[in-house]
């Protein structure tokens, strides 16, 4: 598949069809993201892969007590001064769906990057982030390219560590994001997407033109 096609075709699905994917696959999507660039000349990455059920449930309990309580009828109800906006209805078919987007994908891959915490007194602090947040890219475009798309959910508050406790993941490795992978159910409903303006965002030199 051509490059453009690819970040064309991706897109974060919530929910997946009941059909296997082979795990050479996920091999060669995992491999995209090992040829991502890092900061200090080493990959200090690794692929947790969640494949059962169990494996699901045990990591992403959190994310389903944060989707059995959200009421996105009540939500997108309340009263408020100004129409509701794309990011608040995205916002409301998003949450409901934070542990199935999960739990139905053949495969979970949670990336993990060495990294004891993150300090952003500066921005080259956060050198380890953002470079797995390149991983984390090449995975989504390679996933485009296979054919399938992934769910991304990044761990919200103390779900960061209270999976990283049940994955045993180590002291000085931090999670970025559960990613899911599978073939997208193309009955998925499909909210609007705000489309940039490139020529808005262009500045030349400086900010201000």
């Amino acid at each position: 598949m051509d490059f453009y096609e690819a970040v064309r075709r991706r897109r974060t699905v919530r929910e997946f069809l009941d059909e296997d994917v082979d795990f050479d696959v996920v091999r060669r999507i995992l491999e995209a993201g090992n040829a991502a660039p890092t900061w200090n000349h080493n990959r200090n990455w690794s692929y947790i892969i969640l494949r059962t059920p169990e494996e699901k449930e045990r990591a992403f309990a959190q994310a389903r007590k944060t989707a059995d309580k959200f009421d996105a009828e009540k939500y997108l109800s309340a009263p408020r001064p100004y129409p509701t906006t794309l990011g608040q209805k995205m916002y409301a078919h998003a949450m409901p769906r934070q542990y199935t987007m999960l739990a139905s994908a053949p495969y979970v891959v949670v990336p993990v990057f060495k990294s004891k915490g993150l300090n952003g007194e500066y921005v080259s602090k956060l050198n380890p982030f953002a470079t797995i947040w390149c991983v984390v890219e090449n995975i989504l475009l390679a996933a485009a390219a296979e054919g399938l798309n992934c769910s991304l959910r990044i761990p919200l508050n103390e779900e960061h560590d209270i999976v990283k406790q049940a994955l045993k993941v180590p002291p000085t490795y931090m999670i970025p994001a559960f990613i899911g992978v599978g073939h997208p159910d193309p009955a998925e409903h499909r909210l609007e997407q705000c489309e940039a303006d490139l020529d808005k965002q262009l500045r030349f030199g400086r900010w201000k033109r």
